[in-house]
């Protein structure tokens, strides 16, 4: 049954967005890849350690259909490689795959010039297989308001909500304020940061984020174990746009809050906090 509504989910996702590609207008494409590595940290109350390396890829598609509704489609590829001596058994790496499709609607009832609604979907696979196991399949969904005074004050509130998961429901915060030409805090993205306008082609980034997922692992031969991973994390670097259509971002910083646990109760890691170095780049077109 499972695997019958990630079929229908999957193939209902394809269909859209072959639908409304001839109504679209001012379109962009953005291409995104970035490898994060955190070096070897002490496991608390253990004599083990850990590394992990993280590597993913983003193709997202923004464009406003008849000019006037904004949507995006997305598609997300992760994997996580995990080096350790620990004897809870942890997988060697995490895959993850996700599907989104995002849309922002005028807000009934209110000023519809600043109060938007957005609704965003992403079917989600998270595994320890290279292969699809249909019982890891997820369905998280978000609503939020939009209010937006202008591009340079916006705010954001709503709720998460991810069904089948052991924390369903997460809050939706976010602002955005630019009180000058050179500062902008951009704090209800994806990625959050503040950022700080050194010149025309180079920004001074803080960084921020919070990662809460969950996957399903084989773990001495039972398959269908969730393993839930945590994580807070800030840093600080430089990105620099080489030209108008390409940039790349180089950060480092400390993880905190780290925390990889066996949901059945039967084990679970904390790593002590530790440093990274992250790199991205960015192609939009």
């Amino acid at each position: 049954m499972k695997s019958l509504r990630m079929i229908t989910v999957y193939m209902g996702f394809i269909m859209i967005m072959g639908n409304v590609s001839w109504a679209e207008e001012e379109a962009n494409d953005t291409l995104a890849v970035k490898s994060r590595h955190i070096f070897s940290s002490d496991i608390d109350a253990t004599a083990s350690d850990i590394s992990m390396t993280e590597t993913e890829f983003k193709y997202a598609h923004e464009f406003k259909a008849g000019g006037v509704l904004p949507i995006e489609y997305s598609f997300h590829f992760g994997h996580i490689d995990i080096e350790d001596d620990d004897p809870l058994d942890l997988p060697s790496h995490l895959e993850s795959r996700s599907l989104g499709l995002g849309v922002k609607l005028p807000a009934p009832l209110l000023d519809q010039d600043k109060f938007f609604v957005g609704l965003d979907i992403f079917p989600t696979l998270n595994t320890d297989a290279w292969r699809w196991e249909s019982s890891a399949f997820r369905l998280p969904f978000r609503s939020y308001l939009i209010y937006k005074e202008s591009d340079d004050f916006i705010l954001v509130g709503g709720v998460s909500v991810r069904p089948e998961y052991d924390t369903t429901v997460l809050p939706v915060l976010g602002v955005i304020y630019k009180p000058n030409d050179r500062l902008s805090f951009n704090l209800a993205s994806e990625n959050p940061n503040i950022t700080y306008k050194f010149n025309d082609t180079t920004n001074l980034i803080w960084e921020f984020d919070y990662k809460l997922d969950e996957y399903e692992v084989r773990r001495s031969g039972q398959q269908g174990v969730v393993l839930e991973y945590r994580e807070t994390s800030a840093g600080f670097g430089v990105e620099h746009a080489f030209n108008e259509n390409v940039s790349g971002l180089l950060t480092v910083g400390g993880v905190f809050n780290r925390r990889l646990e066996y949901k059945d109760d039967v084990g679970k890691v904390i790593p002590d906090s530790g440093f990274y170095v992250n790199a991205k780049f960015t192609a939009s077109f």
